[in-house]
């Protein structure tokens, strides 16, 4: 089990890790990846309340924040990346906010929750300390804002199902 456990985050952390060198990203940019992930937090917290209707809204605001962003201030290599992670992210976006059914909607979270880390890491784009949590029982991690574990997978069920993994420092 700890095998997998350590398989599973070093995948996780390989989309962040080995991403070629970025560069110094605008304050700009950052700060419209920083909107992104406070939309995404929107979503992670309607699924721990198991509120399907609540997620599919969060989900369309960040569609709407994504297709907002003004790429003009990305080099060339920022672009890039930052393509590759919009379209995987408003894909699983797109299937959360269409679909009200809470386990339809906590399968997208899982791929949601590791291109939105991605993203965030490679940019650097939180203005306040993150933290990556993994719930061994779904195998998947998701972003907070707190420390505090609640599990958007399990919602009651399995609310404190989960531990802090790593935390991504204020940018």
């Amino acid at each position: 089990m700890k095998t997998l456990t350590v398989t599973v985050l070093a995948l996780l952390f390989a989309a962040a890790v080995n991403a070629q060198d970025l560069g110094t990203i605008e304050p700009v940019v950052k700060g419209q990846i920083g909107t992104m992930l406070t939309k995404y937090y929107g979503i992670k917290d309607a699924l721990v309340a198991s509120n399907a209707e609540n997620a599919s809204v969060s989900a369309g605001e960040l569609v709407t924040t994504l297709e907002a962003l003004d790429d003009s201030k990305m080099t060339g290599p920022q672009k890039a990346q930052w393509e590759k992670l919009r379209a995987l992210i408003r894909t699983d976006a797109v299937h959360i906010n269409r679909n009200k059914e809470i386990g339809h909607q906590r399968d997208h979270m899982m791929k949601l929750s590791n291109n939105v880390y991605a993203l965030v890491a490679n940019f650097k784009a939180n203005t306040a300390e993150a933290y990556l949590h993994y719930c061994p029982m779904k195998k998947a991690s998701w972003l907070s804002d707190s420390k505090e574990v609640k599990n958007p997978y399990y919602g009651s069920k399995m609310l404190k199902c989960g531990s802090v993994k790593a935390t991504l420092a204020k940018n």
